[in-house]
C-alpha cells in the first residue's frame, strides 16, 4: 500500500471495515447458532417447549402431585435452573415448591383450563390446574422466560449481554477496525507529516542542511520530493546570493584598492604642480599625462564595473540583430590595429568564411565587441615591441571560431586555472603596473557563456597565449 495514492488507500480502508465487520458478525452468528445447536446456548422459546411434557406429566400423576413427597419426582421432570414453579391445594394456599420469591400471592383463584399470563413479556406464568374425578383438587403455576440463556446458569449473565453485542456487533466492528485502520494509516502519515513539520521549522530559522528522506509514490511522496527540491533549490539560490554577497564585498574593496593608486598618483601631481613656484612646461605637461593617463584607467574600471553589474543581473539577456560578421571584425581589426602601432606591435586579421550563404546572421555586436575589445586589450597589454596578435575568424553555417594569439608572456599552470575567476590578477606585480583590475576576462567568460558558447585559454608553441572562442550561430 506504499505506493497507491490515498484515493485509492482510502477506499481500500473504508471496504477493508465494511468487510471485515461483516465476516466477523458471520462468524458471531454461526458460532451463537452452533452453540445453540448443541444446547450450550438455549435458544428463547426452549423453556416454553418442555412445560407441554411437564403438563403432561402432571396429568398423569393428578393428585400425587399435590402430595408434598411428590416433590422429588416432579423436580426431576421440571429443569429448576430455567422454571420456577408453585404447587397449590384446593383453596388456592401454597403446597410446595422452587422459587426465589412467591411467584403469585396466595390464595390464587383456581382455573379450570390452562392459562398463560403474558402480561409481563418476557416473563411468562402458566396455571395448570390439577383435575380428579372431574374436580379441581389443586393447581401447578409455573413462571418462566421466553429469552436465550446458558445451560449454566451460571453463564446467563454472558448470553444476556451477547444478546445485546450481537445487536450491536456490525457497529462495534466498524468502530473497532475504523480505529485499527485510522491508527495505521496516522503512523504512515506521521513519519512524512514530521519531516515535512521540522523541514518548515529549519527553513524558518534559516537553517537548509537537512534532506526530507520518504520516497513513496503517493500524494506524500510526492509532496516531501517536491518539498526537498524547493529546500535543494532553496539551498542553492542562497548560497549563491551569499556568495554574490561576499562577491561584491571582493569587488568594493578590490575596486577600492584600485582607484586608489591612480587617486594618489593624481592627487601627489596635483599637489606638486601646486607646490611648485615655477612651472616648468615640461613637467607640467609629463604630470598632466599621467593625471589623464590615470584618469582613463579609473574611467576603464568604473565601465567595466557596469557591465560586469549589468550582466549579473538575472534578466540580462542578449539583444539579437541581423549583421554582416565580416564587416562587423573588419571595422573592429582597424581599431586594434591603429592601438597595435601605437605600441609598435605587429596586429594581423585572417577571416576564413566557409559559409555556402553569405547572409546576415543574429549576433549581440555589442557583447561580441565586448568580448574582443577585452581579449585584444589583454594581448596588448603583455605583448612587448616588435610582437605580434593575431585574430583568426573561422566562419561555418553552425559556429562561429574565434582565435587570438600573442607573443607575449604566456599564462603559468595558475593562470590556466584561475584566469577566468573574478579578480583574477595572475602576476600581482605586473598587474599593478598595468593597471590590471583582474575583471577582464571574467566578463569574457561570463559573455560566452550567455552565448551558450565555449572559451579556453592556452599557450601556443612560441610561448606566447592563445585564447579560442567558439560560438553557434542562429
Amino acid at each position: 500500500m506504499k505506493n497507491i495514492t490515498f484515493k485509492r488507500r482510502f477506499i481500500f480502508s473504508i471496504l477493508s471495515v465494511l468487510i471485515l465487520s461483516m465476516l466477523f458478525t458471520f462468524v458471531g452468528i454461526y458460532i451463537d447458532l452452533k452453540l445453540t445447536e448443541k444446547n450450550i446456548i438455549l435458544r428463547s422459546n426452549y423453556y416454553e417447549s418442555i412445560v407441554p411434557d411437564i403438563e403432561k406429566y402432571i396429568s398423569e400423576n393428578k393428585d400425587r402431585v399435590l402430595n408434598k413427597n411428590f416433590k422429588g419426582n416432579l423436580e426431576k421432570i421440571i429443569p429448576l435452573q430455567g422454571i420456577e414453579y408453585e404447587v397449590v391445594d384446593s383453596r388456592g394456599e401454597l403446597l410446595y415448591g422452587y422459587f426465589k420469591e412467591s411467584i403469585v400471592n396466595t390464595p390464587v383463584k383456581l382455573r379450570k383450563e390452562p392459562e398463560i399470563d403474558k402480561s409481563s413479556t418476557p416473563k411468562m406464568i402458566k396455571y395448570v390446574p390439577i383435575i380428579y374425578n372431574n374436580k379441581i383438587q389443586g393447581m401447578v403455576i409455573f413462571k418462566y422466560y421466553l429469552r436465550s440463556s446458558a445451560s449454566n446458569p451460571k453463564y446467563n449473565w454472558i448470553v444476556k449481554y451477547s444478546e445485546n453485542i450481537m445487536l450491536l456487533s456490525p457497529f462495534i466492528y466498524i468502530i473497532i477496525f475504523t480505529a485499527i485502520f485510522a491508527s495505521r494509516l496516522n503512523k504512515k502519515l506521521k513519519i512524512p507529516l514530521k519531516q515535512l513539520m521540522d523541514g518548515a521549522e529549519k527553513i524558518k530559522n534559516k537553517d537548509l542542511d537537512f534532506t526530507i528522506n520518504y520516497n513513496s509514490k503517493d500524494e506524500l511522496g510526492r509532496l516531501c520530493k517536491s518539498f526537498e527540491e524547493m529546500r535543494s533549490e532553496l539551498k542553492k539560490s542562497l548560497n549563491h546570493q551569499w556568495q554574490m554577497e561576499q562577491e561584491r564585498k571582493e569587488m568594493v574593496s578590490a575596486i577600492a584598492h584600485d582607484l586608489k593608486t591612480p587617486i594618489t598618483i593624481i592627487k601627489g601631481h596635483v599637489e606638486g604642480l601646486i607646490d611648485s613656484k615655477r612651472f616648468d612646461e615640461d613637467k607640467v605637461y609629463r604630470y598632466l599625462n599621467l593625471i589623464d593617463n590615470n584618469a582613463d584607467r579609473m574611467t576603464k574600471l568604473i565601465e567595466k564595473m557596469n557591465i560586469l553589474t549589468k550582466i549579473e543581473k538575472s534578466d540580462f539577456t542578449l539583444k539579437y540583430k541581423k549583421c554582416n560578421i565580416i564587416e562587423f571584425i573588419n571595422e573592429k581589426s582597424f581599431d586594434y590595429n591603429i592601438l597595435a602601432e601605437d605600441k609598435k606591435i605587429s596586429f594581423k586579421c585572417i577571416i576564413n568564411d566557409e559559409r555556402t550563404s553569405k547572409a546576415l546572421v543574429s549576433m549581440d555586436c555589442y557583447a561580441l565587441s565586448e568580448i574582443l575589445d577585452n581579449l585584444i586589450s589583454n594581448s596588448l597589454r603583455f605583448t612587448k615591441e616588435g610582437g605580434n596578435i593575431e585574430l583568426n575568424l573561422n566562419l561555418t553555417e553552425e559556429k562561429m571560431a574565434l582565435c587570438i594569439s600573442d607573443t607575449g608572456c604566456g599564462f603559468s599552470k595558475k593562470d590556466t586555472l584561475n584566469i577566468f575567476k573574478k579578480f583574477y590578477q595572475g602576476d600581482e606585480s605586473r598587474s599593478k603596473e598595468k593597471g590590471h583590475s583582474g575583471l577582464g576576462l571574467y566578463i569574457v567568460k561570463a559573455l560566452v557563456d550567455k552565448f551558450n558558447g565555449k572559451i579556453e585559454a592556452e599557450n601556443n608553441e612560441k610561448g606566447g597565449a592563445v585564447v579560442k572562442v567558439n560560438i553557434k550561430l542562429i
